[in-house]
């Protein structure tokens, strides 16, 4: 047989039914190269819209960092305020620097740990919170405080603000008309309360550790300075007992023992305005420097002591000279970084700049979004350094050159506020940057804080 031939008629025949040549050999199927095609454009649709989100949540989050980038180009020097940077209570320590003479001799033995456990112990129980108390063996008792105290007792001498018992401004002026039994019984309970020993150690004391005295260390992650508990109830309720103190030592004849608990009110006074870490503890120094200074120059006119004519009672002394309550940024920024470490200030009023200095980076766009100044973050290094005495200390300025992050429960109902900080909340999230946040709360007055 004819190969060649017969190739041909297969070839031919393959032609007669109008069949292409190629018809064949075997070819890709239309219905799977369709499905390829699909799953090629499916995969370009997916990725178009994966883009467009990605796109889209771009442009939300620049959205919503513009609004606190906005308002802290508007309204930044509102971290800082205006106001009188303590002025008032400047003053105050001014007129009561005047009596530091009054206070009495200083024991170098006292340590600063032994005095600040002493302090603790003239508070009373704090309530439970995020800074972990240091506990007492047990906190002497107050004992006036279950001692019978009738409506015939001290009769127009008695007083209820702070303090259920003899006044202090008329209490040693009754000493010259004698006191009942039940008087006198009162009287002796008080003076010899548990609380004294603790009381006069700070008295005596040259230097207080009132942080590592009261709080255990490290301090709890998360936490504030703003936050840490104070109370002054118990050292308010205290001083005004010591002058009733006095009474009862001038009542039995012991005059220099009731100069020397008058003095030990102006002592622990000037302990918590040395002492201190914030404006409140001057404050309340101050007010305790007052009762004592006060109740003491009456003892030495009462005992007719010519020391009453002394100027800490004859005179007052000129106030000292005031920050000026219109500052300019720039200098604003320089006052809080001198005052910070300035050794001569209060110590208090030096934290107080060291919180307020905290908030720099709320007070302009640049350091909103990428942190401190090198100009803040030497004065904060310098503080650790120089401010800080104690280890504890050294905690409390880590702890107040933190800008505080607010909590839900540290906020003002104000829907425009809540807004703005919403906002800031998502680009600060997204960003990790916790400035954006705080500082729309800050600056918006939206945070309750100590700003």
């Amino acid at each position: 047989m004819d190969r060649t031939r017969t190739a041909s008629q297969g070839v031919g025949a393959a032609g007669a039914f109008d069949a292409r040549a190629e018809g064949a050999l075997p070819v890709r199927s239309e219905k799977q190269g369709g499905l390829e095609r699909g799953g090629s454009r499916t995969k370009r649709s997916w990725l178009r819209i994966g883009l467009r989100i990605v796109r889209d949540a771009a442009v939300a989050v620049a959205v919503m960092t513009l609004v606190p980038i906005a308002i802290i180009a508007v309204r930044g020097e509102n971290a800082w305020g205006h106001g009188n940077f303590g002025n008032s209570i400047r003053a105050k320590l001014a007129l009561v620097e005047f009596s530091r003479p009054l206070t009495v001799v200083k024991d170098p033995s006292i340590t600063p740990m032994q005095a600040g456990l002493a302090y603790n112990a003239l508070q009373p129980d704090r309530k439970a919170s995020e800074f972990a108390i240091v506990e007492l063996a047990s906190r002497p008792a107050l004992s006036w405080q279950t001692a019978p105290l009738t409506a015939d007792m001290f009769v127009n001498h008695t007083m209820t603000f702070g303090f259920h018992g003899p006044s202090n401004s008329a209490i040693l002026e009754a000493v010259k008309d004698g006191f009942t039994p039940k008087e006198a019984a009162y009287l002796h309970t008080l003076a010899t309360a548990p609380v004294w020993r603790a009381f006069d150690l700070v008295a005596r004391a040259k230097a207080v550790d009132v942080v590592g005295g009261s709080f255990k260390l490290p301090f709890p992650d998360g936490a504030t300075a703003d936050r840490m508990p104070t109370d002054y109830k118990g050292i308010r309720e205290i001083t005004y007992a010591a002058v009733s103190r006095a009474a009862y030592h001038m009542s039995i004849g012991q005059r220099d023992s009731a100069e020397a608990v008058l003095r030990s009110i102006v002592s622990v006074g000037f302990a918590m305005t040395d002492n201190g870490h914030n404006n409140l503890d001057s404050f309340m120094g101050n007010v305790i420097v007052a009762v004592g200074r006060d109740a003491l120059g009456r003892f030495y006119r009462i005992t007719d002591d010519p020391r009453a004519l002394l100027p800490p009672f004859g005179q007052q002394q000129k106030p000292a000279s005031a920050v000026p309550s219109r500052l300019s940024m720039d200098e604003m920024r320089r006052f809080l970084i001198d005052e910070t470490g300035n050794p001569n200030e209060y110590l208090g009023m030096r934290y107080e700049a060291l919180r307020l200095l905290s908030a720099a980076s709320c007070t302009n766009v640049r350091e909103l979004m990428f942190g401190n100044g090198a100009d803040v973050d030497a004065a904060i290094r310098s503080a650790r350094a120089q401010l800080a005495r104690y280890p504890s200390e050294r905690a409390l300025v880590d702890l107040v050159a933190q800008l505080p992050q607010p909590r839900a429960d540290e906020l003002k109902y104000d829907p425009i506020g809540a807004l703005a900080v919403s906002s800031a909340t998502v680009a600060g999230t997204v960003l990790r940057n916790p400035r954006l946040a705080a500082c729309t709360a800050m600056v918006t007055g939206y945070y309750r804080g100590p700003w």
